[in-house]
């Protein structure tokens, strides 16, 4: 996975993902929109044969770089949580 900065000033930001599909973008944004600092955050993809997934976030507070990497340390505590939790389950 490659990810390029194709924008980024202190209240937005956009993201190339390169190699990915849905799934990160996704979920990233999803997360980024149950943020009282978000105004928004959205993925698309061009083409699905050119699957490059976009992610545009607009902050009302806060550096959306820094929300980013907010909601990224959080959904790897959540899927480590999940993880633990269906290991058990499946014992």
């Amino acid at each position: 996975m490659e990810v390029n900065i194709l924008n980024s000033d202190k209240k937005t930001l956009e993201l190339e993902f390169v190699g990915v599909d849905h799934v990160i973008p996704q979920l990233l944004a999803v997360s980024l929109n149950n943020d009282k600092d978000v105004e928004f955050a959205a993925y698309k993809i061009d083409h699905v044969i050119d699957a490059k997934p976009r992610l545009f976030v607009k902050t009302k507070k806060g550096e959306p770089v820094d929300l980013v990497l907010e909601k990224l340390e959080q959904l790897k505590e959540q899927t480590a949580d999940f993880r633990k939790q269906f290991k058990e389950a499946v014992k």
